[in-house]
């Protein structure tokens, strides 16, 4: 039975609000008869809190779904200031002092792993693995959410020049150059990946679970039109755009209803914000397991991000594929390759980000648009959600891309 090391700070488990993609893939992995096991953060990202772990506890092992998955305490913080890098390194250090001797006995006890896989961010967790990894002639695979540092210059406002930034592009490129792959999340930064170093790529996208995800059919029609954004409600989600939007519907007693779900930095000032709209409503965030019941009451879904350079290479937004599955028309804000994938394919509406006249003409225009093409929207999009994003096809890549590293 080969053993995988999956290791990523913000990883988290279906009844937890945030991403779950290191835990659909792990247990995908295990029923093709894999041993994993998962090393994550116990403070979760969106909530700001610890879920299992008590003072003094420093980490806690569980079984799930067949996962032998490893929470770790990191130092706490609520704002991004100099307490989320203690929090980041706090992660490296438990990797340093628990991994590398692991590594070590394991060779002796025929428990090490045959491969280890470290999904960003964070960079330094990452770069800590592939250390182990360089010493011991273990196999790593990264793979790549976000573009660090590019996300730190386009959205942080950083130089290039800047000294974190730098130290981390030099992490960047002997992560590129040493991993024995690289796997992208969003198409356009294979080539991005490519030009810093890596000699191997793949993508394998986000996608959804075509289980969880079943088709359902789209509301009836009712007085008003529902428009659901269900994610994270921070400053690269450019929700004030949606808010403004929202403003210039109601002006225009238009039947458009926007039902903001999810958590974040930004959503005081948002509810603020919104405080005189009628139309506008702000709602907690949701486990994973409910988001099919929440976004099945939306006639559509909305998914809108501020105008990042970054976001031209490509990004992977798991709530997109899920309305592909779930069968809803899209509305999205996000140039290059997301807002030409609904264009092209006819899975909705475009707007450009920041945008807010542009956004209400889209959502407006959807409305208008006769059920029979919206239902049509609705089965292009289930189309392609089975034939490219399919979570079940994707983890059937992933566990051949492994186990072809393995027998290398």
């Amino acid at each position: 039975m080969p053993r995988l090391w999956l290791i990523n700070q913000f990883a988290n488990t279906p009844e937890l609000p945030g991403h779950t993609r290191q835990f659909e893939v792990a247990t995908a992995l295990v029923s093709y008869g894999w041993h994993v096991e998962v090393f994550a953060s116990d403070f979760n990202l969106i909530q700001r809190q610890y879920r299992r772990l008590r003072f003094p506890q420093l980490w806690r092992i569980e079984r799930l779904a067949g996962i032998c998955w490893t929470w770790l305490w990191v130092f706490p913080y609520s704002h991004n200031n100099w307490k989320r890098q203690l929090n980041m390194l706090s992660f490296c250090l438990h990797l340093v002092l628990r991994l590398g001797p692991a590594v070590v006995l394991g060779r002796f006890t025929g428990r090490a792993p045959d491969l280890i896989l470290a999904s960003s961010p964070q960079l330094p967790a990452a770069f800590i693995c592939l250390w182990i990894s360089r010493l011991t002639g273990i196999p790593f695979v990264l793979e790549v959410r976000d573009l660090w540092p590019q996300v730190l210059i386009d959205q942080g406002g950083k130089s290039p020049s800047n000294s974190v930034v730098q130290f981390l592009a030099w992490m960047e490129r002997l992560l590129y150059l040493h991993a024995s792959i690289v796997v992208v999340l969003a198409k356009g930064a294979e080539p991005y990946v490519r030009d810093r170093g890596a000699c191997h790529t793949a993508w394998l996208p986000n996608g959804p679970d075509l289980k969880l995800f079943a088709p359902r059919p789209l509301p009836p029609d009712r007085p008003v039109f529902t428009v659901i954004y269900a994610g994270a409600h921070g400053d690269a989600n450019g929700l004030e755009n949606v808010i403004a939007a929202a403003r210039l519907l109601e002006q225009q007693q238009s039947t458009a209803r926007i039902r903001l779900v999810g958590d974040g930095p930004e959503k005081q000032a948002l509810i603020q914000l919104a405080s005189d709209l009628e139309t506008v409503s702000f709602e907690a965030p949701v486990p994973k397991r409910h988001i099919p019941d929440l976004m099945a009451d939306a006639d559509a879904i909305l998914l809108s991000l501020r105008d990042v350079p970054i976001f031209r290479y490509g990004v992977s937004p798991n709530k997109l594929y899920d309305a592909y599955a779930l069968g809803r028309p899209v509305i999205t804000t996000v140039p290059g390759a997301i807002n030409s994938e609904v264009e092209e394919n006819r899975l909705g509406l475009t707007a450009p980000p920041c945008d807010p006249i542009a956004l209400a003409g889209a959502i407006q225009h959807l409305i208008d648009t006769p059920r029979d093409e919206r239902q049509a929207m609705a089965e292009r999009a289930i189309n392609l959600a089975h034939t490219t994003y399919s979570r079940q096809r994707i983890n059937a890549q992933y566990n051949t891309l492994l186990r072809g590293l393995i027998a290398a």
